[in-house]
This record gives structure tokens, sequence and C-alpha cells, in this order.
């Protein structure tokens, strides 16, 4: 008993775990959004740190990254992820927002599909980092929310300041 007792736990201890990284996802990449439509076209070859893409490339990144990390969670190859990135370049606002919204969908559908078990299975990228899928998806909204502060940092050294909340 005390065995189905802490497995039924656990299964809804991940599922909660789940559902507030999704939530922390969703703050973010609405938040992405909004600053999108504060932008213009122009304002995507802004590069105000020497040396840092510019505005638009880390957008577009930040664009593909929920996509991109559950590959690199699932075992995709430097050669791979070479590859997805270069098919995988939304350059516009527009497009960028809708890669944001597709690529997060990816994500949620991706880890409704796991069980138990499979959360719990580590997996490595191909740099030798290794985590549990659990642990992936804290890595997968820490990378969306750092570069989300690097993307603020960036428009606010140019001289635009977001209206956007980055936290509820």
């Amino acid at each position: 008993m005390a065995i189905i007792c802490s497995v039924l736990w656990n299964k809804k201890g991940f599922f909660l775990l789940i559902q507030s990284a999704f939530k922390h996802i969703d703050v973010a990449v609405t938040s992405l959004i909004n600053l999108c439509d504060q932008l213009s076209e122009q304002d995507l070859a802004l590069t105000p740190i020497e040396g840092k893409r510019p505005v638009g490339e880390l957008l577009s990144h930040l664009s593909v990254i929920c996509r991109a990390d559950v590959h690199i969670s699932e075992g995709a190859s430097e050669e791979e992820m070479a590859l997805f990135y270069e098919e995988h370049q939304p350059n516009s606002l527009s497009e960028i927002k809708e890669a944001l919204i597709a690529n997060q969908m990816y994500l949620y559908h991706r880890y409704r599909q796991f069980n138990t078990e499979e959360l719990l299975q580590v997996t490595d990228s191909y740099w030798g980092a290794s985590y549990s899928r659990l642990e992936w998806l804290l890595e997968i909204m820490g990378h969306v929310y750092h570069h989300r502060g690097q993307l603020h940092t960036m428009l606010t050294l140019t001289g635009i300041e977001p209206k956007v909340a980055l936290f509820e």
C-alpha cells in the first residue's frame, strides 16, 4: 500500500511540477509576444552590445528554444542541432511570434506524453550534460528566462523601455 501511495503522490507531484513550469513558460512567452508587438522590424537590427548578436537574432533564438532544447534533451547530435537551427530561423516579428507559440505547444505536447518512468529517465546532451526529463524542463524554462532577460537589457540599452511584465 505504501508503494502505491508513493507512486500516486509522485505522479501528482510530477504533474504539479510540470504544470508550474508550463505556467512560468507561459508568462515568458506571453511577455515576449507583447514585447514583439512594441518593436518595429527595424529594431531587429539593433546591436546595443558589441560582440553580441542583434536583437532579431536573439528573438529568433528565443522563439525556437522550447523545441530545440527538447531535441537536445532527446540526444540530438551537434550536427543535428546545427541543421535544426539552420532550418528554423524566423526573421520577421510575425514569424518570431508564430514560432514562439508553435514551439511552446510542441514542448507541452511532448511533455504531456511522458509517463513517470520517462520523466525520471536521464538523457545526455551532445556536450555531456545529463539530466532527467524533469530537470531538462527546468533547464528549458531557465534558458528562456535567461535570454528574455538579455533581450530586456539590450532593448533598454538602446533607449527602448519594454512595457512588459517579466514576472507575475
